[in-house]
């Protein structure tokens, strides 16, 4: 078959620059030119500056893409037999994040350490914890990397993580010092105990996603600082709208994709529902999902004081991001008085200050309050939404913005809770403190249940005693909870 040579080169203001490329030949085949990163779980590679390659001749098409905060470019055009053809793409930012004080993280990162500046750059992200310890195994080889922070600018990584998945689900531990090294098993030790050992090394402990069969108990035992609800089911061109080994959905009440969406959030909301005030976070697991670094990603506020590796985490915990797969979301109340909160004496109307800007079209803005929509502002395939929406607080309860794009793919954006408390904090729902109760006590049925799950009577005591434990939390909750009994 008759070849043609392509020439590439990326550029930003006149300047060669990093990109992510998905270059499908005539044939229908992915290709991977020399010199490049090449990622075949989601069929494209990142390039500095340039790259070369022969294709067959035909119709070729090229699309390039540099994260969220630039427009992404497209292009369909015919190779002919024994040409050489030289391709430009100019990569412009819509938005500047980073400018306005907001900085981009993914916090589920499996990738090579020696390549993740360039990957960092390609996709615009400036924040990677990599995990570098995964289930009692190295994840990476070079000793003399293992537990370090690295910084180029405003661009950091570390390896310093440390991911727990087995019978439970997945947990992380950010920051971790040094990994706990253990014998496991795929339930025990339970996450809990697991946990305990990684918070008194001071790490940062992410519950990677809500509907673990554990993420209950570690929740209960005051284990998790942020919980995963832009994950890594959310890929870039499908949603694995199932959950996995976890506790699954009733489909009929959550059906397809956007039902897989609501599922997570209604999780979520539940914790929040009880007066939990839990971060969330944004993760992508790439390396091993179906998508580039940062295709979820967190934006924390780091305000004046400019990025800082360390601060990022800081304003990831006290809740100063919102987390998305496509949308950027800017909601800031006025009047927080500590980290999520909002103090008032008596009963009020609040209001909230909400962005939502796109570079695809917005199909809706919401505000939400205590798990439920109570106000919506229908995009329209705009670019750029701006509404202050104001609802009344006459007794303590929380606030959440979340704002969906346009198009067939969920691409939603979700703000951190705001609690507003009018005197007392909120008081606890009872339907989700016994909606937790009862999953802690199907686990412990299930723990029961099986014979061979443990090694041993002493193993199967401690990690039942641990679900009763968390059991009792949500009981306890329950007994001075609001809300009907039955």
């Amino acid at each position: 078959m008759a070849h043609g040579t392509l020439f590439v080169e990326l550029e930003e203001n006149g300047n060669p620059t990093a990109a992510r490329v998905e270059l499908t030949d005539a044939e229908g085949a992915k290709r991977y030119p020399e010199g490049t990163i090449p990622y075949e779980k989601y069929s494209h590679f990142t390039a500095r500056g340039s790259f070369s390659i022969d294709l067959p001749a035909g119709e070729t098409v090229l699309i390039v893409e540099k994260g969220k905060e630039y427009v992404s470019v497209s292009d369909r055009f015919e190779v002919p037999p024994g040409s050489e053809i030289r391709k430009v793409y100019h990569l412009d930012r819509w938005i500047d994040m980073a400018g306005l004080g907001w900085f981009s993280g993914d916090t589920h990162v499996h990738r090579n350490p020696e390549e993740i500046v360039h990957l960092m750059d390609a996709d615009d992200l400036n924040v990677a914890p990599i995990i570098s310890y995964w289930n009692q195994e190295w994840q990476i080889d070079a000793g003399e990397i293992r537990g370090r922070i690295f910084r180029e600018g405003s661009r950091a990584y570390s390896t310093m993580t440390q991911e727990d998945e087995r019978g439970g689900g997945a947990v992380m531990a950010l920051n971790l010092p040094v990994p706990v090294v253990t014998d496991t098993d795929r339930w025990y030790p339970s996450q809990a105990m697991l946990l305990k050992s990684w918070r008194r090394q001071g790490a940062m402990i992410e519950q990677e996603k809500p509907f673990w069969w554990e993420a209950p108990v570690n929740v209960a035992l005051g284990l998790v600082d942020t919980m995963g609800v832009v994950n890594n089911h959310l890929q870039r061109k499908e949603i694995m709208a199932n959950e996995a080994w976890g506790r699954g959905r009733d489909t009929k009440e959550y059906p397809g994709e956007m039902g897989f969406v609501h599922y997570v959030l209604d999780l979520y909301y539940r914790y929040l529902n009880l007066g939990l005030k839990i971060p969330l976070a944004a993760g992508s697991a790439s390396g091993v999902m179906r998508s580039p670094i940062g295709q979820n990603r967190l934006y924390v506020n780091l305000g004046p004081g400019g990025f800082d590796y360390r601060g990022w985490f800081e304003g990831m915990k006290e809740g100063r991001a919102f987390a998305t797969n496509g949308p950027i979301l800017i909601y800031e109340p006025e009047g927080l008085s500590g980290p999520m909160t909002i103090s008032l004496s008596g009963a009020a109307e609040v209001e909230f200050p909400i962005k939502v800007l796109s570079s695809t079209g917005i199909d809706r803005l919401e505000l939400v309050r205590n798990g439920m929509v109570v106000d919506r502002v229908d995009g329209d395939g705009l670019l750029e939404v701006d509404a202050v929406l104001r609802e009344p607080a006459d007794e303590s309860c929380w606030f959440a913005a979340r704002a969906f794009e346009s198009g067939n793919q969920v691409r939603f954006a979700h703000s951190n809770p705001v609690f507003v408390e009018v005197g007392d904090p909120i008081t606890p729902s009872r339907v989700d403190a016994l909606f937790y109760s009862e999953w802690c006590a199907e686990l412990l049925e299930q723990s029961k249940g099986h014979k061979g799950r443990y090694r041993s009577q002493s193993q199967r005591k401690e990690v039942e005693g641990i679900y009763r434990e968390a059991r009792s939390f949500y009981v306890e909750l329950a007994a001075r909870g609001e809300g009907p009994k039955d």
